[in-house]
Parts: C-alpha cells; structure tokens; sequence
C-alpha cells in the first residue's frame, strides 16, 4: 500500500533507456472508480501544458522512483480528453470533509491510501474535530465528492460525543424516565433543528476566517455573501443543520 503523500514527489524513471523524466507533481483521480487514473509531471502554471502518465501504463511504483516502459507513454493533457474530463471533476479526496449517509460530519480526510498494484484507493485516513486520526475503507466509502466524502460508516464505529446530544431521546424532557404515552420525548421540534452535536459544533468553529463560493442565506434571514470571512457574529447565525450543510459544501479552499 502506498500514501499519496509517498507517490508524489517520486521520481519517474524511464526503464528502455534508464532516463529520470521528472516528478510525480500531482494525482489524477477517478470519483466513479475510486481510483488513480494519471500522474502528473512537472508541470507550468496551467494543466493544458502539463504532462499526464495513465495508471495503465506505469510499470511499478516503489521507494524510490515510478518506473514506466518509455518516454512514448508520457502525454500531453491538451491532448488527452479523459485526463481533461477527470481534471475538470476535481475530486482530490485528501482534504475534503467526511460525511456519513446519516448526515453527520465525522472529521476532514488528512490522507488517502493506494493499492499501487490495483491502482485502486483502499482507504482513506481522517482526523476528527476532537483530534483523533481515524481510518475508513473503500468499502464503507459510498461517494467521492469534490467537496465531500460520504462514508457508510456503522453507527458502533462512530465516536460516541456523535450521539450526547441526542442520548436523551426517549425520555421525557427532565424527567428522566421514558416518555409515557402523551408526553414529548425530547427536545422539541424547534429545539432539536438548532441543536448541534460536539461534531458539528467544531464543524462551525473551522468555518472561522473561511469565505463561501456562493451567497448563502443565514438562519435569520441575512446573507452571508460569497468572498466575506466568516466571523464570530456571522457564525451566531447559523443555527439549523441544512444551513451547516450548503456552508460545508460551499466552502471556499
């Protein structure tokens, strides 16, 4: 298994004439397939002038360098319109935020793990708002998004501060016994919209000094405009869960 932190940077070393072709710049990645599609080289300032190696056509990817059969196979973007189309998705995995098909934010990927045989990612390693570095396979990855990575995560293998905020469901509101036929378990409706868990809360903290690419419409009805920094006083205005969510999707970077 290989990090992308440990395949970029490597040099690419051409095996019919022993030639160093540049650097691995960059990964080319596939949010249908969940895999490494192209490598970019060295490359200028925009990606119609770079240079792209298809998965199929690297040899091996080792300690030190990623090998290919020749120079033949190294080619340009502007001329290959499948690395255009994936370039134009821009789904990069690392550094995109993690959201499980429940709708809770669990944490932002720090890195992605390959099976450099394969070609196929075989993980995705996250850090949660609390600190903790976590793991989630491929198999519990339902989508790659440009903005977000949305996980089949199981609700055991989820920290419990997720659930604090809502442990008192059942129950009725001070009391602490279950509800009883008639009586309201829990917050009530209102409550519960604006009620954010330990998660989310630090979600809302990391949108501090942010700006959004698009105007968003706050929970009292003001706008946060696209290209403003986010501010303590804006943040005190973000009180229901949809409005967290367009925030993170939108988030600039």
């Amino acid at each position: 298994m290989k990090t992308s932190q440990e395949i970029i940077g490597l040099r690419i070393i051409s095996i019919a004439d022993a030639t160093d072709m540049g650097l691995v710049e960059e990964l080319v990645l596939s949010a249908q397939g969940g895999s490494l599609e192209f490598v970019i080289l060295d490359r200028p300032s925009d990606y119609f002038g770079a240079k792209v190696i298809a998965f199929a056509d690297i040899l091996g990817i080792g300690e030190f360098a990623l090998t290919i059969p020749s120079p033949q196979v190294i080619q340009d973007v502007a001329h290959n319109t499948a690395a255009q189309e994936l370039l134009g998705e821009g789904v990069r995995v690392k550094a995109t935020r993690v959201l499980t098909k429940t709708g809770q934010l669990i944490g932002e990927v720090e890195e992605v793990v390959f099976d450099e045989k394969a070609g196929k990612i075989a993980a995705c390693l996250y850090r949660t708002p609390d600190g903790q570095h976590l793991e989630v396979p491929a198999d519990q990855i339902i989508t790659y998004g440009k903005d977000l990575l949305i996980v089949e995560v199981p609700p055991a293998d989820i920290p419990a501060r997720i659930s604090e905020s809502n442990s008192a469901a059942g129950k009725a509101e001070g009391s602490g016994r279950p509800a009883e036929d008639g009586e309201s378990a829990g917050p009530k409706p209102a409550e519960k919209e604006s009620g954010f868990n330990a998660f989310e809360r630090k979600q809302l903290e990391y949108f501090l000094g942010k700006t959004v690419e698009k105007d968003i419409v706050l929970d009292n009805g003001e706008t946060w405009a696209a290209g403003r920094t986010m501010t303590p006083e804006v943040l005190k205005n973000i009180s229901k869960h949809k409005t967290l969510m367009e925030i993170t999707a939108h988030l600039q970077k």
